[in-house]
């Protein structure tokens, strides 16, 4: 046996700080290296060895991250070469290791690989921390000159480089210099098995969380109000605390700004839900940042998945699915849940396939579409106008419910572009009928976003100049809200008044009902809702709610209509009432 006589200024070598330094790099329990496996290659081909090792040292073990020949991992880090080439920070020589005390009866030694050869050399981090070894090993005593030890030297110099830089690079986070959601996507690909020819190998389970702490709004208004230094600072300790917390249980990157993700560490899988719940009273413990105490909301989702390269590379994507059913139902924790996955994946894509759904050059019967639904004056007996209803035509999902799609399209900027298409194909219709010689009044739908739209009153006085539909046949729906109550909006249906068109309150009777502003909102005509009208028949509850609605209506001088008329008897009881108008299946099934 011989050891190198050149060995590193003797320094304290702290454990926790050689592990903290280790884990940090996150290289334990990945995938292969291209980098990491070119000088293993090198090694074993430069020093004529029966292998090449970039081995890590943990607490209680050895891992090897790369390797070029058979596999030399020992059961135990104390039974390790390259532990002692940590524990001494130096390289480490073994000519003959069945002469040497330390090594003679080692199972790699007397067993597989039979090891009788050993040099290795620490990976050193900057901070001079030994976090492993590169070393070679062979089944024969030899020697090892001084030229071949400084190649060893310089070669896990370039080791260490290759692997700081891969956490430098991109994957570290500027602010809390923890790994980004780069390094966890590759993480998460390296976390896949890699099946030998003719071999499969068993996949296990990872687990992962996302967490934002705070949560997106909570996180603009600290900005907003105590400055981005404090903000900063901020994020930093709650990356710190949830790393103090998931000790030994997961490792924690830094997705963006208030968001984290939480991978579990080999083994976790099915701990790491259970321990991220019992951290629900460390979790809201205040947050000092810059001496500022600040009690943070925190909405987390779990999902577990098994490790295959298909699984792991969508676990990021359902893992933020189940935060957001977190956030919606405003619970600490939510686990995935596969059907509201699913039901957020179709939400999705048909607000993706929106714009092509407007297009012109849609196929018969496919895309947006607008059906007529007739009103009924129940004076006359007789049409005399209707209500345009949107409806789509998907192209592979076929008819879709207006009520699942038009309240998704109202929350995006997509409600101006279709409230657009609403408006030109309904007026083209008014002015086809028209040229036949039949003027209809139509009632047009348009949604709270719209009248925010400045330029709207242009657009619908353009629409009526091109088309030559005289504005006093259109007639414009709107759902009652709090919304009405901005001056800019209420002077927007003061002008849609002063062009002519009627305004109507569509689901009058439900929802925000505040009859104080209808003396500001200029309104002719009110419509009952049809949850309300559906039940005349059997409900005297709703015929008592409708006559008082009807009576107030009257009163106030609008005209009122009443939609979702199904039966006869409905019909002839608001009939009996007063209303002006009906619509419904009872008349036309739209």
């Amino acid at each position: 046996m011989a050891e190198d006589n050149i060995a590193l200024a003797a320094r304290p070598n702290d454990e926790l700080q050689r592990l903290a330094a280790l884990h940090a790099l996150h290289l334990l329990d990945t995938g292969a290296s291209e980098d990491l496996d070119n000088i293993t290659r090198l090694c074993h081909t430069l020093f004529a060895a029966s292998g090449a090792y970039v081995s890590l040292i943990d607490a209680q073990r050895q891992w090897v991250k790369s390797q070029s020949g058979p596999d030399m991992c020992a059961p135990s880090r104390e039974q390790s070469f390259c532990d002692h080439t940590v524990s001494q920070r130096a390289l480490m020589v073994v000519e003959d290791a069945a002469a040497d005390a330390r090594f003679a009866d080692n199972p790699l030694v007397s067993g597989p690989p039979y090891i009788r050869f050993y040099a290795g050399a620490p990976l050193l981090t900057p901070e001079g921390h030994a976090i492993g070894a590169l070393c070679v090993t062979d089944t024969r005593p030899r020697s090892f000159d001084a030229s071949q030890r400084q190649q060893l030297r310089q070669l896990a110099a370039l080791a260490m480089s290759q692997m700081l830089l891969r956490r430098a690079i991109g994957r570290v986070d500027p602010l809390t210099a923890m790994p980004n959601k780069y390094q966890l996507r590759e993480d998460l690909v390296s976390l896949a098995p890699v099946d030998a020819p003719g071999q499969q190998t068993p996949a296990g389970h990872r687990a992962l969380a996302y967490i934002d702490m705070p949560d997106a709004h909570t996180s603009f208004e600290i900005a907003s109000v105590l400055g981005s230094r404090i903000h900063d600072e901020l994020i930093r300790k709650v990356g710190q605390r949830l790393q103090t917390l998931l000790k030994g249980q997961a490792d924690v990157y830094h997705i963006s700004d208030g968001r984290f993700a939480l991978l579990s560490h080999a083994g976790k899988a099915d701990t790491l839900g259970p321990h991220l719940r019992s951290m629900t009273a460390a979790l809201e413990e205040p947050v000092d940042s810059m001496a500022v105490p600040l009690n943070l909301p925190s909405y987390g989702g779990i999902v577990r998945v098994e490790q295959t390269r298909e699984s792991l590379r969508d676990a990021p994507r359902k893992a933020v699915a189940a935060l957001h059913e977190a956030l919606a139902r405003r619970q600490r924790w939510s686990d995935y849940d596969a059907q509201a996955d699913e039901l957020h994946q179709r939400r999705f894509r048909l607000l993706n396939d929106i714009p092509d759904a407007l297009l012109p050059n849609q196929a018969q019967g496919r895309g947006l579409t607008l059906a007529y639904q007739p009103k009924l004056d129940l004076r006359s007996n007789r049409y005399h106008g209707g209500e345009a209803l949107l409806r789509w035509q998907h192209h592979e999902l076929g008819p879709i419910s207006p009520a699942e799609f038009i309240p998704l399209v109202e929350r995006t900027a997509l409600i101006r572009p279709v409230s657009a298409w609403v408006i030109a194909a309904a007026l083209q219709q008014m002015a086809a009928w028209q040229d036949q010689g039949m003027p209809v009044k139509l009632a047009i739908n348009l949604a709270a976003p719209n009248f925010e739209e400045a330029d709207l009153i242009k657009r619908l006085e353009a629409a009526c100049r091109d088309t030559g539909i005289d504005p006093s046949m259109i007639e414009i729906e709107c759902t009652e809200g709090l919304w009405m109550h901005s001056p800019a909006v209420l002077k927007l249906l003061h002008e849609i008044r002063a062009l002519g068109m009627g305004l109507a309150l569509d689901d009058f009777g439900t929802g925000y009902s505040n009859f104080a502003y209808l003396q500001q909102v200029p309104a002719s005509v009110v419509k009952i809702d049809q949850s309300l009208v559906r039940h005349l028949d059997t409900s005297p509850r709703d015929r008592r709610i409708v006559q008082s609605l009807i009576a107030l209506a009257k009163e106030l001088e609008y005209h009122i209509v009443a939609e979702g008329v199904e039966t006869a008897q409905t019909l002839s009881l608001l009939r009996e009432w007063g209303v002006d108008e009906a619509q419904g299946y009872y008349m036309a099934r739209r």
